[in-house]
């Protein structure tokens, strides 16, 4: 074998054992397995139902603690996840991996962002008080709520979206009274 040949033949073997290794790396932690599944289970599950709202989004599921910005500034730690349009979720370990309805919860909010294509405000490293939440993440509660009902099962997951929707205790909950994505709902019997 040439020199020629010899260097291709070198040059294959490691860009193949670097797209193999790439290929193993995790979305997840060592040791978050049994997690991972689980909301990539939410995710699979709620797609359909998002489907049947008029929606296709699809979405990558990647769990991360600290939630760090394109600057390395880690988000608060009342943020639980959070999205791109293009769909990427990252969720944060200490939220949804101790409370399977926490996380499906969350990442229904979550899967809403992408559905509607939310664009997150630039990170400027600096930190906003907000008097309430956001128009978009009254909008993701809203879409997720009905992504969860639409789906079914998992009722503490609707009650929670519910209340932060401030809807907790109304009769047919968020969908039975106000319109949603501009389609009056009739009012519950």
């Amino acid at each position: 074998m040439n020199a020629r040949a010899w260097a291709a033949r070198l040059a294959g073997c490691l860009l193949a054992a670097c797209l193999g290794a790439c290929g193993t790396l995790q979305p997840y932690p060592p040791g978050y397995a049994d997690c991972y599944a689980r909301v990539q289970k939410h995710a699979t599950d709620l797609i359909p139902a998002f489907a049947a709202l008029g929606y296709r989004p699809s979405v990558q599921i990647y769990l991360d603690e600290k939630l760090p910005d394109v600057y390395g500034l880690h988000a608060m730690s009342d943020v639980m996840g959070d999205a791109l349009p293009n769909g990427r979720i990252r969720l944060r370990i200490s939220s949804v991996c101790g409370n399977d309805m926490l996380a499906r919860a969350v990442v229904a909010h979550e899967i809403a962002h992408v559905a509607l294509q939310h664009r997150g405000v630039p990170p400027t490293g600096l930190v906003l008080a907000w008097e309430g939440p956001p128009p978009q993440e009254r909008e993701a509660d809203r879409l997720g709520l009905a992504a969860l009902r639409q789906a079914g099962g998992y009722p503490a997951a609707q009650a929670y979206l519910e209340c932060r929707t401030g809807e907790c205790g109304v009769p047919g909950g968020a969908m039975g009274n106000p319109s949603f994505r501009g389609v009056p709902r009739k009012a519950a019997p």
